[in-house]
Formats: C-alpha cells, sequence, structure tokens
C-alpha cells in the first residue's frame, strides 16, 4: 500500500535534464514532466560522493564506467527497515541500490532505461541473450527465461544477481533476478534462469540519450536558475510565517540549530525576517562528527552570529550506567540532548520561548501529524513553529545553494541526515558508511558494544547484525 504523506512535488525538465519544483523551467520554458516515484518520495540532492559511490557499484556488478558524471541524480530513500534509494536520473528512476545484509555490501536493481546506460557505456558482466522469438514471447508481460531460449551468457552471474537481458541483436529487452549462477546455468537443458522484472513492451517509448553537463557545479547552477520562482514563492511564504507567528505570540524567539540542511535553512529564513536579535542553540550530545562541529564555527563566522553551546551528559560516561541505547530505549536523546536544552530555557526564560525549528513533514508519518505551531511536550516553556514544515528536501537544497550557505559538509559525503555518528535509528547500509568513512569512531563504538557483549553473554551477532539497536533486557 502506497502511504503519501503529502504532495510529491519532484519534476523534471527533459530538455535542460534538471529537476523542477514547479509546472515550467524557467530557463528553457519547458513544460515540466512527472517523475514517478516511491512515496514518500522525498528524494535528496546526489552529490559528487553519491555519484561516484553508484557509478563504483555499477562498474563491479556491471563493468560499465561513469555512468552517471555530468547528471545530476537524486536519491529518493524506500520505506522500510532495508537502507535503499531509488535512484533518479535524466527524469525517471533507473536504479535501485540497497545495503544487503546477508552479503554486508551494497548491491543495485535495474530498470529498462538503466541496463540500455549500462550497454551503452561499455556493460560485459552479467548479461544474458535470448532468442529473438522468445523476446516476442515475453513481450507485455512478465514471465521467465527458461534455459532452452538462451543464446549466451558470461560466466560471472551468481544466484540473485540482477542481470540484463538482450536480444540477438544485443539490444536490452529486459531485466530481471537470476535464479541461479552461471554454473548451473551450464549444466542445465531446461527450467527457469531469470525471473523477469521489467521487460519491453510493443509501445515502448524511444530511448534517448540525455544531456550531460560539464561538472555538477554546472548542473547545479542551472537548477536553481530554473526553480527560482518556485523557490522564491516558498521564501516568502516562510517568512511571513515567522513574522506573522513572532507578531501573534510575542516571546523572545530562539533557533535550534543541529548543524543539518533543515535546521540552516530555518536559521537563514528566521534572521531575515527577525534580524541577529534571536538566540542560536546548538547542543553537543558528545556524538557529534567533527565536520558539526567545525560547521557551528563556519556559520557563525557566515553570518556573524554567536551560537549558544549546550552540552548534555557524558554519553561515555552514562552509557556504562543505562546500558546500550536502543530504539524502544531512547535515553540517551532525553539525557544528552533535551536535558540541557530544557534547563537553558528555564535558567534564561521568565515565561515562554517562541523556538522556530528546522522540521518537516516529509521526514516521517510522525512528523507530518504536528501542528505548524505547538508546544513541546518535554519542554512546556518551549513554543515550536515550524517555517519549512511544507518544504521537500529539494526545496531545501535548491535554497542553500541559492543562498550560497556554508551548509555540512557531510552532505557531501553522502549522509542523509545529520546528528550523532552512532544512533540505535541506523539502518545497516547507514553503520557501513560510518566504518568506511569514519572508522576510529564506529571502532570506539564497537569496543562499548563488545564489553557489554561479552558480560551479558550476547555473541559476535549481536554486534555484527545490528541486534543491540533494540533493548536488551537483563
Amino acid at each position: 500500500m502506497k502511504t503519501y504523506i503529502g504532495k510529491i512535488h519532484l519534476k523534471w525538465c527533459k530538455n535542460c535534464n534538471i529537476p523542477l519544483l514547479g509546472r515550467v523551467c524557467e530557463v528553457c520554458g519547458s513544460k515540466a514532466e512527472e517523475v514517478e516515484l516511491t512515496p514518500p518520495g522525498d528524494p535528496r540532492l546526489g552529490f559528487q560522493y553519491d555519484i561516484d559511490f553508484i557509478n563504483k557499484i555499477i562498474e563491479e556488478e556491471f563493468g560499465a564506467k561513469n555512468v552517471l558524471n555530468g547528471k545530476i541524480i537524486l536519491l529518493n530513500k524506500l520505506p522500510g527497515n532495508e537502507e535503499a534509494y531509488e535512484v533518479i536520473v535524466d527524469g525517471e528512476v533507473k536504479y535501485l541500490i540497497y545495503f544487503d545484509e546477508n552479503k554486508e555490501r551494497w548491491k543495485i536493481k535495474l530498470k529498462l532505461n538503466g541496463a540500455r546506460d549500462l550497454i551503452e557505456k561499455g556493460a560485459y558482466k552479467k548479461i544474458i541473450k535470448i532468442k529473438n522469438d522468445v523476446v516476442e514471447v515475453l513481450k507485455n508481460r512478465k514471465g521467465s527465461v527458461l534455459r532452452p531460449g538462451i543464446v549466451e551468457f558470461t560466466d560471472d552471474i551468481e544466484e540473485r544477481d540482477d542481470v540484463i537481458i538482450v536480444d540477438e541483436n544485443n539490444r536490452v529487452v529486459g531485466v530481471g533476478l537470476a535464479t541461479v549462477s552461471s554454473e548451473e546455468i551450464k549444466n542445465m537443458e531446461k527450467g527457469r534462469v531469470v525471473k523477469v522484472r521489467f521487460f519491453i513492451k510493443d509501445d515502448e517509448e524511444n530511448y534517448e540519450i540525455r544531456k550531460v553537463y560539464d561538472s555538477l557545479e554546472e548542473a547545479f547552477d542551472l537548477m536553481v536558475k530554473a526553480n527560482k520562482g518556485v523557490i522564491d514563492a516558498f521564501e516568502r511564504n516562510a517568512l511571513g510565517f515567522i513574522k506573522n507567528t513572532y507578531e501573534r505570540i510575542k516571546k523572545p524567539v530562539m533557533v535550534a540549530f543541529s548543524g543539518g540542511k533543515d535546521s540552516l535553512t530555518t536559521l537563514i529564513l528566521t534572521l531575515k525576517a527577525l534580524g541577529k536579535d534571536i538566540d542560536v542553540i546548538f547542543i553537543d550530545t558528545g556524538l557529534e562528527f567533527e565536520e558539526t562541529l567545525k560547521n557551528v564555527e563556519d556559520v557563525e563566522k557566515h553570518y556573524g552570529i554567536k551560537i549558544i553551546k549546550l552540552k548534555g551528559e557524558n554519553f561515555w560516561k552514562k552509557v556504562k550506567e543505562y546500558g546500550i541505547p536502543a530504539r524502544d530505549y531512547r535515553w540517551c536523546s532525553e539525557i544528552c540532548k533535551l536535558e540541557p536544552l530544557k534547563r537553558f530555557i528555564e535558567e534564561n526564560y521568565e515565561d515562554d520561548v517562541l523556538a522556530f525549528v528546522g522540521v518537516r513533514k516529509y521526514e516521517s508519518f510522525n512528523r507530518a501529524t504536528k501542528k505548524r505551531v505547538h508546544r513541546n511536550t518535554y519542554i512546556k516553556k518551549q513554543i515550536n513553529a515550524l517555517p519549512i514544515f511544507h518544504w521537500s528536501t529539494l526545496h531545501v537544497w535548491i535554497y542553500l545553494l541559492r543562498e550560497k550557505a556554508p551548509y555540512n559538509k557531510l552532505y557531501e559525503k553522502g549522509f542523509d541526515r545529520i546528528g550523532c555518528f552512532m544512533c540505535p535509528a541506523m539502518e545497516m547500509g547507514e553503520m557501513d558508511k560510518i566504518k568506511r568513512e569514519f572508522p576510529e569512531l564506529w571502532e570506539k563504538w564497537e569496543r562499548v558494544l563488545r564489553e557489554y557483549a561479552e558480560k551479558h553473554n550476547l555473541g559476535e551477532e549481536w554486534i555484527k547484525k545490528g541486534l543491540w539497536r533494540w533493548r536488551h533486557k537483563l
């Protein structure tokens, strides 16, 4: 069942090959075309790191090189427990990347035009060639490729690999899931080899190679220009909301700054609407990335403000007292983040404080149910107001690029969210990223996990499979 949190804003200019938020490209005047996404449909902007990362997966799996270079890509995180993203290129979902928890590595699934791009770029792995008369049989329906219909196949196919299906003229006709390995195919005379996921139809659209840019920066600049009117309108709405909310409530103003993109956008808007006579609060949980701490300094310098830095209890001491934090045992959030903010508010504001917070409804189903102005249930004196509640991730990124804002460089390393370097809400794919990019931080956390596991006879799987993310009942 598809569940929508709000309107899916994403569209595409096929002429300029850039994402759009409005109905028309403001650069070339072309009508925006819809992009089909899996709800909630809030894709983030891909940076060069993401392009290189996906290119590497593609090259390892299929042999094609530099498939995504010179193009804007977006990554739409899919709901569920598995770390998986739809990869939007050329205005359509062409790939799906996911972290295979069993094989402990990132894998890729293809759509037809994604497979065509790979063949265009010289793919030579995981390919199965079928007879032309079989193509006619499989057209317009999903089915299976059987052993007698196969002409050739590469020798690198493993069971459950995604494979490219071509006809005798080497034209891509389908993609699917291999049910057996190359070794097994050699010894088969009959039986199913590929479960077809997508196959060509009689009314198949013409395959086109879309515009490529010399640099990602050039493409980003054009994207900002093409969405100017939409972003201007969203900014006006947010500024009006901030001014009207302040005039109505008339309380001291605070902005909660986390070092992430949403809180930075909220800070910029609040400074524009109300000036610098506001409190900007950053809470150092003790689990922050160095990049986040550096970003706090960069933001202070860029906007000529002083950010008030609060510190919570020492996490590394408290974990010995409270045990391993878990999804159903989030003591760390209360002690390391909420308590220091609560103390600050109690000590510094006689009455209520109006807090502008970078919460967006597209972040989660829970957040989508919040009112745009509401009282904090944990900190009673804090009235939360949400200026960018209706903004998508792409609105935020286009706005920050337009403003030339000093965003956290962790986003350029493929991070979806900015916060503690370890969190029980993380998926296995996120943990894999921390292990690769920040091995010393993850080793520090694993030492804590290992000590706890040894003490309570939990075994290596408890650590390796991420079972620590749920509470261990003593």
